[in-house]
């Protein structure tokens, strides 16, 4: 059991379906040669013996530190199942864990330095490499920057180098406790870290502007090592190989991300760019899948209709 009294790291495990990576992902953190965590063990309504496998073990046991099962009854997204365990935290320190990520041992130690020696940065960002069934030596992320279309893009370059970035890879990102409270909004009646309304995807760019607008910044080191299986889950999956109501939902998570966040001449700048999105994507899926081309433009739809809670959410965060 966790020796020390203090909770440094909160690292939320968020599985859907995952059995396999879930126990190499606990597994590594029993592994951190720093013990000032707790963990949280979330399952979004797994169908696959996740749930009766959780329930079988002792999670403070295997993992060697405070640990908290929640087991959902469905799946209610990405972004409602982290925040699950974000509210019941206590960690100055907030890891958001894919559950197909793997933590180098000393990850929690050296994030602990890091934020120590770096008290003008928020956001730590890690070194990925990808895992192919063990783990391997491609980089497949050091740090990610916002496009024109507030879609993430991978930085892969100058992987050796500590320096600024627009955020973490959104499988593992590190945030300060504080940073990530005082970038939080009110929505159903709850604070919300991640906007529970994306329910997958977009979610990370739409926390990361938020952040970096406020002021809030990130910094990449490849002190910090993790190891992603990345098509474990849908993250390694080409868009438009995707379900028609994932193809629905990544543009309407974009407008949600401009129209909340953007200061007013950024709003405009980018506004054709979001707004011609959908039709683009249309086009591009009449040829390649044309019984779901339909499906980005559906995106407006859910635009109107969710437009009075998005203006209210913007009212909030420009009192911040």
């Amino acid at each position: 059991m966790n020796e020390n009294s203090k909770i440094d790291f909160s690292i939320i495990v968020l599985n859907w379906n995952s059995l396999v990576y879930l126990k190499k992902c606990l597994g590594a953190l029993r592994n951190q040669s720093h013990r000032a965590f707790e963990v949280f063990c979330i399952d979004n309504g797994s169908t696959d013996g996740s749930t009766e496998w959780i329930n079988s073990v002792n999670l403070d046991e295997l993992v060697g530190v405070p640990a908290k099962k929640i087991l959902l009854k469905k799946n209610i997204g990405f972004a409602a199942g982290m925040n699950k365990g974000i509210r019941e935290s206590n960690g100055k320190y907030i890891v958001p864990l894919n559950v197909d990520v793997f933590l180098e041992k000393d990850f929690l130690e050296n994030a602990g330095k890091l934020f120590s020696e770096n008290a003008g940065f928020q956001m730590l960002g890690a070194k990925i490499y990808r895992y192919d069934d063990e783990p391997t030596e491609e980089v497949i992320c050091s740090g990610v920057w916002l496009t024109k279309h507030f879609s993430i893009s991978t930085l892969l370059t100058d992987a050796e180098e500590e320096r600024e970035v627009f955020g973490p890879a959104g499988c593992c990102p590190i945030f300060r406790r504080d940073a990530l409270d005082k970038s939080s909004f009110e929505a159903e009646n709850k604070i919300q870290f991640y906007d529970e309304l994306y329910f997958a995807y977009g979610e990370d760019v739409d926390i990361y502007l938020r952040m970096n607008l406020m002021g809030f910044k990130c910094l990449y080191s490849p002190k910090l090592i993790a190891w992603h299986a990345h098509s474990g889950t849908q993250d390694g999956v080409l868009w438009h190989t995707k379900s028609a109501a994932t193809l629905s939902r990544l543009p309407a998570n974009v407008f949600y991300t401009w129209l909340k966040n953007c200061p007013p001449g950024m709003l405009i700048k980018r506004a054709w760019r979001v707004f011609l999105a959908p039709i683009a994507m249309f086009l591009i899926l009449l040829f390649r899948r044309p019984g779901v081309c339909f499906a980005p433009l559906a995106a407006y739809f859910s635009f109107m209709k969710n437009l009075p809670r998005t203006l209210r959410i913007r009212k909030q965060l420009k009192k911040l």
